[in-house]
């Protein structure tokens, strides 16, 4: 019984965390952060686009289509952007697009990868080179024997 009275208050103390209004660093603590621009148009046939802005400097948008394939599948392409101001005070905006390539966002904020080294450079050109030279050598027409192992 004890370990039950015990779960009711973390449930209803994580119940309240949830319903308590955020604070950003726009919007004071208290302050009700309202919707002032919502957009949304889905024309059934893949293509659609929706837009929303908040008091609080929040903002997103996105726009679809769909992209030929070649087949009966096309594909579903995305792009948008939305951008927020962190705890700290400071803008984060993300722009994307999402397609066969997978989702590709890009923002300030970001991680980048450091440069490749010029000697790993130099390598990863020249396997390149070679793999290019290969491939474009006229194949001889003799075939390997047939094995069985």
């Amino acid at each position: 019984m004890k370990s039950f009275i015990v779960f009711s208050a973390l449930l209803c103390v994580a119940t309240a965390q949830f319903g308590r209004p955020r604070v950003t660093a726009s919007a004071p603590r208290g302050e009700e952060v309202l919707i002032i621009r919502s957009e949304s148009e889905n024309n059934g046939d893949g293509t659609y686009r929706y837009a929303y802005e908040t008091s609080d400097g929040s903002q997103a948008e996105e726009s679809g289509y769909l992209k030929p394939n070649g087949n009966d599948d096309p594909i579903q392409v995305a792009q948008g952007s939305f951008q927020y101001y962190s705890p700290e005070g400071q803008l984060i905006r993300l722009t994307y697009i999402a397609d066969e390539g997978g989702f590709q966002p890009q923002g300030d904020h970001l991680p980048t990868p450091p440069p490749i080294p010029a000697e790993i450079q130099k390598s990863l050109d020249l396997i390149y080179s070679n793999n290019a030279a290969q491939a474009s050598r006229p194949q001889s027409g003799v075939r390997p024997p047939n094995r069985r192992y």
